[in-house]
């Protein structure tokens, strides 16, 4: 299974508290955060309810007649953000449609997710993939792009990277 024609940006160090007026401040919907633990879940959602953000969940431990709903919310715009866990994804593997703009806030810990996440975005239209990491997710990092490259992403002085 490809990565797809996707370009994605991978930003070292940062955090939602500032992705998230870049989120706010876009009129485009389709954004979804894929997060790999539920404690950042828990602390995510807890900021987008402290912003009044128009989002939707998808986890592990949400209600089948809540994950239909808010699937839906989400490909026909009432929502404008997604949470969507590692766990949803590992018990479920839904197909999420709709999304324009991927954040994975943290790495998954399988890496055959992440292929199979960013696939999510094929049949969308000016889509985007963004991977935030910091130098303690070196080892998630080296078993999705290898272990030189992950080594020159996490001491290198840059933020952003780019690949195909």
């Amino acid at each position: 299974m490809g990565f797809g024609p996707w370009v994605g940006t991978i930003w070292a160090g940062r955090s939602l508290a500032e992705v998230f007026p870049k989120i706010k401040d876009s009129v485009q919907g389709g954004i979804m955060l894929f997060i790999s633990s539920y404690f950042e879940f828990v602390r995510i959602r807890n900021f987008l309810k402290s912003q009044e953000a128009s989002f939707c969940l998808l986890g592990e431990y949400t209600q089948p007649s809540d994950i239909s709903r808010s699937r839906l919310w989400f490909f026909e715009g009432r929502r404008k953000i997604m949470l969507y866990t590692e766990r949803a994804h590992f018990y479920y593997r839904y197909k999420i449609r709709g999304i324009q703009n991927l954040i994975i806030y943290s790495l998954p810990e399988r890496k055959e997710f992440y292929p199979e996440i960013v696939n999510m975005l094929d049949g969308s239209h000016n889509m985007s993939c963004t991977v935030l990491f910091s130098r303690f997710d070196q080892f998630r990092l080296e078993r999705i792009v290898g272990t030189a490259p992950s080594k020159r992403m996490v001491t290198s002085e840059k933020g952003v990277f780019i690949f195909c």
